[in-house]
């Protein structure tokens, strides 16, 4: 039996995880949700770190297992591309719930590894409202190699 993505649900839920985010990252950056054309090109905060001034465009996701979900194909039935190779974002942070735990991983750096997990790791599908969203399951091990920080 395939469950369908229930939308409202999942942004519910995705909300409280950006919320814990931007709590824990706020001793170290300024934090200023991003604006629509920005949440367009992939983005969900910039980030302007409190003592060096550098900033980050940075994307949101998070996983509830012991694999990421590395999001290639975001609506099937147009072939648009999802968020691993279409997010203009500099950092993806991705918060794993059980335990908690939170990856940075720089976005070119994560693509780069992107061709290696293809290979190796299995597709899989999400299915929405008429359309399916594709990625591939990978260990979060793999995601911990390529990571700026694990928290």
């Amino acid at each position: 039996m395939t469950t369908t993505y229930d939308f409202a649900r999942q942004l519910a839920i995705g909300e409280a995880h950006e919320r814990r985010l931007d709590a824990h990252f706020a001793r170290w950056f300024a934090i200023t949700p991003a604006t629509r054309d920005e949440q367009r090109a992939g983005i969900d905060r910039i980030f302007v770190h409190r003592t060096t001034g550098a900033r980050y465009a940075v994307e949101y996701k998070a996983g509830e297992t012991g694999n990421a979900f590395i999001e290639t194909i975001s609506v099937d039935a147009t072939g648009r591309a999802g968020w691993a190779v279409s997010s203009r974002a500099d950092i993806l942070v991705y918060l794993v719930t059980q335990p908690e735990t939170v990856y940075a991983v720089r976005m070119t750096t994560l693509r780069r590894a992107l061709a290696r997990w293809q290979r190796r790791y299995p597709k899989r599908s999400a299915q929405n409202q008429g359309y399916k969203t594709w990625g591939y399951l990978v260990p979060l091990a793999e995601l911990e190699k390529i990571a700026l920080e694990v928290h």
